[in-house]
């Protein structure tokens, strides 16, 4: 979901810049640590665009437009780059410098993803010059992709100020950590009944189920924010799954190749297990951002699935399996799925109020 478009905005200023860096990015936030495309790079909250001088003034022109516009030609150099922004605060600034106040917020519609494109002329007239007077151009172009109330919520925008933590991306995992590490429930007999959710409010927008298959490395599928993948894995359980905080792990019997992958969801624990499945294992986890995503995941519709669409909070999960023994000896079919997985999810406490971190 997008917030509605504002008009178009063009500014520009000559941006002084050090160590060859221009920072698009929210207050306080690291910037990329390497660049592979050699003029951008991003992480959540931050990106860095590198210039052809290492100190002195550059011009920087910013247009924010409503949806990704054709390319413009007389660049030198194109690069293409998706923003995530937890605050809807992103600047251009010079490293150690303060942003233009001729520049705009980057971001105005607010917390979510943005794409980023950035263009540059004149890189390498002079990388030795210290320019008073700009002769490198940067023309940087920002278009909103999922914002608003919705992106917010999946990001997990809001949760750390409830619980009453300054910092979102330290505090959140430490306090989780703390108070909610999920409890895995392995080798549950298939009789008995899973646990109630609890600390629900309106009645749940369920997504409609999803099937694909999913690449498979070293027995691994993991499960994680694709744009905060800096949760800590957990180790790899001898079962089905093991969690960690905003981290999944799938044991799958294969070594390498693809697993086919079937996602549900439910708006509460499920009473039995489905039938024509091996074997299954129920885990909870805490997402602390409301965004999970089976990493390489390619659904028949072409879609991404997040399994965690109500947002950040405590979820349950049942992971069955089946066909794992036809694959134990042999990765000669590891080029098709053979080996396949279901995985339902539901809401165990999340939402404002309810405490969404704290056991139930």
């Amino acid at each position: 979901m997008t917030a509605s478009p504002a008009p178009p905005t063009t500014a520009r200023a000559d941006v002084h810049v050090s160590y060859r860096q221009l920072l698009v990015a929210e207050p306080g936030r690291d910037h990329p640590g390497s660049v592979p495309n050699g003029l951008t790079a991003s992480v959540p909250g931050a990106a860095v665009i590198l210039t052809g001088i290492h100190t002195g003034v550059v011009d920087v022109t910013v247009r924010l437009v409503a949806t990704r516009p054709p390319v413009d030609t007389g660049w030198d150099e194109t690069e293409e780059v998706e923003l995530v922004t937890f605050t809807g605060e992103i600047h251009v600034c010079g490293l150690m410098s303060e942003h233009p106040a001729a520049l705009p917020v980057l971001t105005p519609q607010g917390p979510g993803r943005y794409g980023m494109r950035v263009q540059a002329r004149g890189r390498d007239l002079d990388p030795a010059a210290v320019p008073k007077v700009p002769f490198e151009f940067y023309l940087v172009t920002v278009w909103p992709l999922d914002v608003g109330s919705e992106a917010a919520a999946r990001l997990g925008v809001g949760v750390a100020e409830e619980l009453g933590l300054p910092d979102k991306s330290s505090e959140l995992r430490r306090w989780a950590r703390e108070h909610g590490l999920p409890q895995s429930e392995r080798a549950r007999s298939p009789r008995s009944e899973p646990g109630r959710a609890a600390g629900l409010g309106a009645p749940l927008r369920l997504p409609t189920a999803v099937r694909g298959v999913v690449p498979v490395v070293d027995h691994r599928v993991r499960i994680v924010n694709p744009f905060q993948d800096v949760a800590a894995p957990p180790p790899l359980p001898d079962g089905l799954v093991a969690a960690a905080p905003d981290s999944l792990l799938i044991r799958t019997e294969k070594r390498r190749g693809v697993v086919g992958m079937h996602v549900t969801w439910q708006p509460a624990a499920p009473r039995t297990p489905v039938r024509g499945w091996e074997q299954y294992e129920e885990i909870e986890f805490v997402t602390t951002t409301g965004v999970m995503r089976v990493q390489g995941l390619t659904a028949e519709d072409g879609g991404e699935t997040n399994l965690t669409p109500q947002g950040a909070g405590r979820y349950g999960l049942r992971v069955h399996g089946r066909a794992r023994d036809a694959d134990r000896l042999s990765n000669r079919l590891s080029n098709r799925p053979g080996e396949s997985y279901l995985l339902v999810v539901w809401p165990v406490a999340l939402g404002k109020g309810t405490q969404p971190f704290m056991d139930v």
